[in-house]
């Protein structure tokens, strides 16, 4: 039960979703497709109505990638702003004024 709790997450994922660990586990092993196949039918002859019943989402969306948050964050400000020299010996000429 152990081991088909851990491979059913895996060959289980929905085929619209790009997952290589399922792909290749579909291709290379068709000993643990068995056994998930048959547990499945064994132990929850119900599956898809179990399922459907508890309202379990089978489908994982695939994450958004990096570029794409990126793109939508806006820019922030500097805490600090880089100032000039002109800016420099116009706050000088300021302190020096209030003094």
């Amino acid at each position: 039960m152990v081991a088909f709790a851990h491979l059913v997450q895996i060959y289980c994922v929905d085929k619209s979703v790009d997952f290589a660990l399922r792909d290749w586990m579909s291709e290379n092993c068709p000993g643990l497709v068995g056994l998930v196949n048959r547990m499945k039918e064994r132990c929850f002859p119900d599956w898809d109505q179990i399922g459907t019943t508890l309202g379990m989402n089978t489908h994982i969306p695939e994450p958004e990638k990096k570029e794409e948050e990126a793109a939508k964050e806006p820019e922030k400000e500097p805490l600090v702003k880089p100032t000039t020299e002109e800016e420099k010996k116009e706050e000088v000429k300021k302190e020096d004024g209030e003094k």
